[in-house]
């Protein structure tokens, strides 16, 4: 296969989009197994039929892909209707003026390299060409960060994934070249506001947007008033366990927590899922969690307890789920990268971290649990 870029342009260049989900998703990461062909070794469904996918190749191999479905090509089916809130944009809207982005991945070699960017800039060229004015994704609160980045904003309630866990709805309104512009996205750098003059229904689409939306990122709140965000619920500090946050400055609070963010729960939301590869590490900040493996109850998390550090330092997947067991459940959810940081450049406050999460495991052991690995 030729070396680029590109939107897959031969059946070959198709089956290795298959084989590389496959290999990323199934082999990599344990997730969609039951969806995966384990014979020809390819995952791909009834979706594929509408639509088309990019990949990257390098040195002849497939390095990254993606998916993406297009309102003009066919109409959408009323599962990715639900699934990405297309209704609040139907009514005013013609599908052709819509995206959807889904399973983009890059090989592991490859993560942090410009591929992805590579990617949504074909992405990017395909929607000026078409007119799209509404290109939407679900987006895992570990990948937050890079979308924001990119122009995109949540949109909607978060919800659960099967066999993935949390994710969040984004959308990036092509038109609002302001936004792009405000956020630094590098597609304000790649276009110009003349681009977008076929962006009719701008305005239209930011009403529609916002109202609903259940995150709050660092990123774009007031440092003050976010950590008012984190510690509202009065009952938070009460809980006599140790905690993340003990015994630093509201200085070092503020670095730990650079480009974090609150995201509120419903009832049954899988947080976490068994097994997934994502090693976010979560705070619960209100309401209480259920810790499962299979229908077993491991354990219930109170508020000011960690999730998921087992899976960040381990670099292991996901022990258990992690299931949102009242309505009222509001999660803190650290930024992996910003974490990694702070703990390769930060040795003091990184310390003062470790002993927190040292003197949380302690504490678990002493109130019976039966292993360290319980928060995933």
């Amino acid at each position: 296969m030729k070396d680029g870029i590109r939107f897959t342009q031969t059946e070959e260049e198709l089956r290795a989009s298959y084989q590389m989900r496959y290999s990323v998703y199934v082999k990599g990461m344990g997730r969609l197994k039951d969806k995966g062909n384990h014979e020809l070794k390819e995952l791909k469904d009834d979706y594929d039929k509408i639509a088309r996918a990019v990949i990257a190749i390098k040195n002849g191999e497939p390095i990254g892909t993606l998916r993406l479905f297009w309102g003009g090509d066919a109409p959408f089916p009323p599962s990715l209707i639900e699934a990405y809130h297309l209704s609040r944009f139907l009514d005013f809207l013609d599908e052709k003026k819509i995206c959807i982005v889904e399973r983009l991945m890059v090989t592991e070699k490859h993560r942090g390299s410009t591929t992805t960017l590579r990617m949504y800039k074909e992405v990017m060229h395909f929607v000026l060409d078409q007119q799209v004015e509404v290109v939407l994704l679900d987006c895992e609160p570990h990948h937050l960060n890079s979308y924001l980045k990119l122009g995109f904003r949540p949109f909607a309630e978060s919800y659960s994934y099967p066999g993935i866990g949390l994710v969040i709805p984004m959308v990036l309104v092509t038109g609002d070249y302001e936004h792009l512009k405000r956020v630094g996205s590098p597609f304000s750098m790649l276009t110009k506001e003349d681009d977008f003059n076929h962006c009719l229904h701008t305005e239209q689409i930011l009403e529609k947007i916002g109202h609903g939306v259940n995150v709050i990122s660092q990123a774009t709140s007031n440092p003050t008033d976010f950590l008012k965000q984190i510690y509202a619920n009065p009952k938070l500090l009460d809980n006599p366990i140790p905690k993340i946050f003990d015994h630093l400055s509201e200085d070092e609070v503020q670095r730990v927590i650079e480009k974090s963010h609150i995201i509120e729960c419903s009832l049954g939301d899988h947080i976490i899922d068994h097994h997934n590869s994502a090693k976010t590490i979560f705070v619960l900040l209100s309401g209480a969690i259920d810790v499962r493996r299979g229908d077993k109850l491991i354990a219930i998390v109170t508020p000011g307890d960690m999730i998921g550090e087992i899976a960040f330092f381990l670099h292991m997947p996901r022990s258990a789920s992690i299931i949102a067991a009242t309505e009222d459940v509001r999660v803190l959810s650290l930024d992996e990268a910003s974490m990694s940081r702070l703990l390769k450049f930060e040795s003091e406050l990184a310390n003062k971290v470790l002993v927190n999460i040292c003197r949380t495991l302690c504490s678990r052991v002493l109130g019976g649990y039966e292993g360290s690995d319980l928060r995933s």
